[in-house]
């Protein structure tokens, strides 16, 4: 008998059974720029990493943002409670510049007054100015009053008050310490406004013009009154007009910053302006009388005087609007750094949720993808045995046709070689015999021939009953082969029954008749709901009368077979004579006993098959 490794099959042909099939693996899905497989607990572990990085960067990213914003917050904060500092001498600087034009106002009333009635209630006034004046200057910060500048102001006090009869034009001169004091005073008030960089600018710049605007007036109110108490009206006309156009230059300032804010006590100013733009034309186009200087001067300095009053009320509340507006930056800023504290105290707090829920996630995720793994093995093991139940109910090459939603049109074939083979005796060993019996018989028989046609290039069709057949040449064709491997199989399957008995009923001897025929088919794939392989032709009929009129234990053979066997060689025959099939009348048929070279039987005398309990569903997807 030819082995079935020294079996050699040509490029046409293919042998349709199930130890040839691929049998489907599981594909090992990789991801990403490492090639991540995400069933493996490597992979896993890489993903893990992969998600926290992805989730953490740009929540590291918002943790350094937030922390950038808190330091500007923190800085704001900062600044606005150094502004508020600041503010708070501006206009202490403001308030000692004030109190100086106060105290200028009352020298110049008291030594340009002709009137010499009042002398003691002006030095009392005096002293209490000075008073007021020094508390003021006490508050100034460091280094920034000269001692000697001082100590001329304090002589100038004591000369003013002890000197009864003090020259006017001395007195005119000497008062200009106020002026020094005020313009150092109002000099550093300016750094000071300047160094602000929030958007209380605005607020301070008009503080200082305005401040500015009350010093010119005061320097101008000083020069007016002199000139009224001496005959030089000529001296002091030229720095009338010189302050009235700085105190004009500064009051116009004070009232465009002024635009810009929600302070609504700005009135008092437009008509300062509009009244010193007056005055300052007047003076400019020399549109009075020196003659009449005296009502001017006096008019001057009467309304000059009630301006001021007006003044210190709408100065003590614009030092409140800019006090209340630096309130405000201190608490939006403080509002604002408690909100960043908040935000950052938030994505802190964030950080651990995260890494529970991103942990919870990948966690569902893993598991989801275990259960994915485990379905699609279990949904593999069973298109394995789906597909092995359908490779023994189709061929291999319908079935791919099949799969592929195609239909398989059925084709003949010129030549191919069909085997039945049935149980001699079956009808009395089934009424003898529980179907249980039976049932394991057939099963046990053919397993064993199962195992023996794997050797062969032959497709097993069906089984019906006893009845087994078997086919070669079809579904793919193999040249004039199938004669030869349906002959060898034929003799491999008689040679390995020989000895067999039933397994219920040792006493009683296992035989079976063959029957071969070679001859032209029809093949196709029929039924919908179960489809089958089924051929057609009357080869099939003929090579089943073969086996029906066949004997036990021989291969009954036609004369196409025998021919066909002729040609190919070393096969033994014997005539069995003319015999009359039905449907057929006479035929001459021959047995088939063997090869040349090959006659050894391959089952011992006696043989028993094993008994085997499993029924036929489990015993095929094994």
């Amino acid at each position: 008998m030819m082995s079935a490794n020294g079996l050699k099959v040509d490029a046409r042909s293919h042998c349709t059974t199930p130890s040839e099939r691929n049998v489907p693996q599981l594909v090992s899905v990789k991801v990403g720029c490492f090639s991540i497989n995400p069933a493996s607990m490597r992979g896993r572990r890489i993903f893990l990493i992969q998600m926290v990085v992805l989730c953490f960067v740009p929540h590291a990213a918002l943790i350094l943002q937030n922390c950038s914003i808190m330091a500007q917050l923190s800085q704001t904060f900062d600044s606005s409670l150094f502004l508020n500092d600041e503010i708070n001498m501006t206009l202490s600087l403001g308030e000692m510049v004030l109190a100086i034009q106060d105290e200028r106002a009352y020298v110049t009333r008291y030594l340009f007054s002709d009137s010499l009635t009042s002398d003691v209630r002006n030095k009392t006034t005096l002293r209490r100015v000075f008073f007021i004046t020094d508390f003021w200057l006490d508050d100034a910060p460091p280094l920034l009053l000269s001692d000697e500048l001082k100590m001329t102001l304090y002589h100038y006090r004591e000369d003013v008050l002890g000197v009864t009869n003090m020259k006017r034009t001395e007195s005119i001169k000497r008062i200009s310490v106020y002026k020094k004091l005020n313009s150092i005073l109002l000099v550093h008030m300016i750094k000071a406004v300047k160094a602000t960089k929030t958007p209380l600018w605005r607020q301070l710049s008009a503080c200082y013009e305005f401040i500015k605007t009350l010093e010119d007036l005061s320097i101008l109110q000083t020069l007016v009154t002199y000139s009224l108490v001496s005959d030089d009206h000529e001296y002091v006309l030229a720095p009338v007009k010189q302050q009235l156009e700085l105190a004009v230059e500064h009051l116009e300032s004070a009232v465009q910053y002024l635009e810009f804010e929600t302070f609504n006590d700005d009135e008092i100013l437009k008509k300062m302006l509009m009244y010193y733009k007056t005055t300052l034309t007047n003076v400019s186009e020399n549109n009075f009388k020196m003659d009449d200087w005296d009502s001017v001067g006096n008019d001057y300095v009467e309304k000059t005087s009630g301006f001021v009053e007006m003044s210190k009320t709408m100065q003590t509340g614009l030092w409140k609007y800019v006090r209340k507006s630096a309130d405000h930056e201190v608490w939006y800023a403080r509002r604002t750094l408690a909100l960043g504290v908040f935000v950052l105290v938030v994505v802190l707090l964030a950080s651990p949720v995260l890494i529970l829920i991103l942990r919870h996630i990948i966690t569902t995720i893993q598991a989801f993808t275990e259960s994915i793994q485990h379905s699609t093995e279990q949904l593999m093991a069973e298109k394995q045995k789906s597909d092995l139940l359908l490779s023994r109910m189709l061929p291999l090459p319908v079935l791919k046709r099949l799969r592929a939603q195609r239909t398989v049109p059925a084709e003949a074939f010129d030549a191919v070689t069909i085997y039945f083979s049935d149980i001699v005796g079956f009808t009395n060993i089934s009424a003898n015999s529980t179907p249980m019996e039976i049932i394991n018989m057939l099963n046990m028989l053919y397993r064993l021939f199962d195992d023996r046609i794997m050797q062969y290039n032959v497709y097993k069709v069906e089984t019906i009953g006893d009845a087994y057949m078997v086919v070669s040449g079809l579904p793919q064709r193999n040249g004039n082969r199938h004669v030869s491997e349906i002959a060898d199989m034929a003799l491999s399957l008689l040679r390995c029954v020989e000895g067999a008995v039933v397994p219920h009923r040792p006493e009683e001897p296992l035989r079976v008749r063959a029957g071969v025929n070679t001859g032209p088919c029809v093949a196709g794939v029929v039924g919908a709901t179960m489809p089958r392989y089924c051929l057609f032709g009357d080869a099939i009929n003929t090579a089943s009368r073969m086996e029906s009129t066949g004997e036990a234990m021989k291969i009954h053979i036609s004369s196409s077979t025998k021919e066909a066997l002729d040609k190919i060689g070393n096969y033994i025959t014997e005539s069995r004579g003319m015999i009359d099939v039905a449907g057929k009348g006479l035929m001459e048929t021959f047995w088939l006993v063997g090869k040349v070279g090959n006659m050894v039987s391959e089952s011992p005398c006696q043989l028993k098959l094993e008994d085997y309990d499993q029924n036929t569903l489990e015993l095929l997807i094994k």
